[in-house]
This record gives structure tokens, C-alpha cells and sequence, in this order.
């Protein structure tokens, strides 16, 4: 991976470790109509997919065609449920996050945020985590076609930067992120923050780490930058 410009992040699991309050949003809501929502669905099926797809796809495992109307009301319960969570929770960084930003920031690389998360969602977390000051930009469902595992929010993060995808690194800890910066022609690093380091292999990430300590300069870019 070298001659690497642009750094795209996902948030939940990537950035911060708040991958796992979508998970008990979604799975209080799918309570409510009857669905039991596991974490090893959230987790392998559905991570970064966003309420749009996620509805759609459960209530179909169970029989049920919803319409446009109830996957909006589904997405607005499912989102009113997470706000209160994470407006309570003590949300953290990633090890190491903010030593590996800064020094990104310091070695000229541009960074952004690529999420199936709300941009408001988006803003409160990474200031709550005081990691605002490092992204000028974010990317969401909403500014693309399809989302995760389709490729269009990484290359639209990309663009955003002015970078080539080949010129940019994607981090993500969800198979879906991983299998989007593939399919977008994006190197993966992925952060095992809740999924196995196998899987995350198994998915196509060029490199599995545990936390950004773990992460070097030369491990990306070849060389001290």
C-alpha cells in the first residue's frame, strides 16, 4: 500500500467503540413487531448496511414485505432509540485512535469519515470522543445510491478528497465495510473491535490489527513517510 494520499474511516468499531449501541437499537425495535435480532446477525449480516436496508432484509426472513412508509417509521423509531442510548453512554475511542490521527495529520494525509450513520449521529460521537477536529468532511447513506457492502460510499469518499481510490486506504471492522472498499478497489485495514481477526481476513482486509497502536508507518505506506 504506498503512495496512499487519502484515509477513509468508518466510525462504529473503526474510530469509536459504539458499534454495539446500532445493535441494541435495532434489536429493541425488531422486539417490539416480534423479531428476536441477534449479535451474530448484526454483526456478519448487517453492520454499516444502515435502517434502510436492515428493516427490509430482517422483516423479509420472517415473511413480511414492508412498504416504503413503515421502513421510514421503522428507521425514525430505530434512530430515536439509538440517540437516547448514545446520549447516555460513555462512548471511547479505538486504542490509539487519536496518536494515529494526529500523526496522520501531521505526515499531510487527508481523512474522512465514510458511515452508515446519521451525520448528526456522526457529529455528537466524534466530538464526545474529542475527535472532531481531525474530519472536515463526512460521508453517509444519504449522499449515496446503495450502501455497504456496495462500494459507492467509499468512492464517494474518495472524490470528496479529490483522490483517486487507489490512492486511499479504507478502515473498517465490518465484513460489509470490507467487502465495499473491495469491490470499490480499496486496500482495507480492518480493526478487530468486535468481529474474529479470521473473518475479517477471511472478508479481504489486506491487514487485520487490533487497535491503531498496532499500526506503523511503514505497515502502510512502505516507508517512514
Amino acid at each position: 500500500m504506498t503512495n496512499i494520499k487519502g484515509l477513509i474511516f468508518d466510525l462504529d468499531g473503526t474510530l469509536t467503540l459504539s458499534q454495539q449501541y446500532h445493535y441494541q437499537a435495532f434489536a429493541k425495535v425488531f422486539k417490539k413487531y416480534g423479531i428476536t435480532y441477534t449479535k451474530e446477525e448484526d454483526k456478519y449480516e448487517y453492520a454499516g448496511k444502515g435502517s434502510r436496508c436492515t428493516f427490509p432484509e430482517v422483516f423479509a426472513k420472517h415473511g413480511r414485505k414492508l412498504t416504503d412508509e413503515e421502513i421510514e417509521k421503522l428507521s425514525n423509531e430505530k434512530k430515536e432509540v439509538y440517540d437516547r442510548i448514545i446520549s447516555k453512554a460513555k462512548i471511547k475511542g479505538v486504542p490509539g485512535v487519536k496518536t494515529f490521527l494526529e500523526r496522520m495529520k501531521k505526515h499531510g494525509r487527508k481523512m474522512i469519515v465514510a458511515s452508515g450513520n446519521k451525520a448528526e449521529s456522526i457529529d455528537f460521537i466524534l466530538k464526545k470522543t474529542k475527535l472532531r477536529k481531525y474530519f472536515d468532511v463526512f460521508i453517509t447513506n444519504k449522499d449515496v445510491k446503495k450502501s455497504k457492502p456496495a462500494p459507492d460510499i467509499f468512492l464517494a469518499a474518495a472524490k470528496k478528497l479529490g483522490l483517486k481510490p487507489h490512492e486511499c486506504i479504507v478502515f473498517e471492522d465490518a465484513v460489509n465495510g470490507i467487502h465495499a472498499a473491495k469491490a470499490g478497489g480499496i486496500p482495507c485495514v480492518a480493526l478487530a473491535t468486535g468481529i474474529r481477526k479470521k473473518d475479517l481476513a477471511a472478508a479481504g482486509a489486506k491487514m487485520v490489527v487490533t487497535d491503531y497502536n498496532s499500526i506503523s508507518d511503514i505497515m502502510l505506506f512502505g516507508k517512514n513517510p
